[in-house]
């Protein structure tokens, strides 16, 4: 795959789905950071509150990306399918 390929309108249409990877970084980078605290937020440890972020903060994230590949392939599709010919008709 060459910088070229990367860059054509194909996948650039796509590049939101990088964004996919902020609950990975969420989750794997910031976990280290938070697991040595001991600060309570609403009486839960922080490593907790900081997983139960996350899940919102993934799920909002897929939502996202799910909703703009949905705009993308709609724009895709036709409005409405040919008509049959004749010769592809039932009899």
């Amino acid at each position: 795959m060459t910088l070229r390929s990367l860059l054509s309108p194909t996948h650039r249409r796509y590049a939101h789905r990088w964004l996919l990877l902020i609950p990975f970084i969420w989750q794997v980078g910031g976990t280290p950071l938070v697991n040595t605290a001991a600060v309570r937020v609403f009486s839960l440890p922080l490593p907790m509150l900081w997983q139960m972020c996350g899940i919102l903060v993934a799920s909002a994230t897929i939502g996202f990306v799910f909703v703009r590949d949905e705009r993308i392939e709609a724009n895709d599709e036709p409005d409405s399918f040919p008509e049959p010919s004749d010769e592809a008709k039932p009899s």
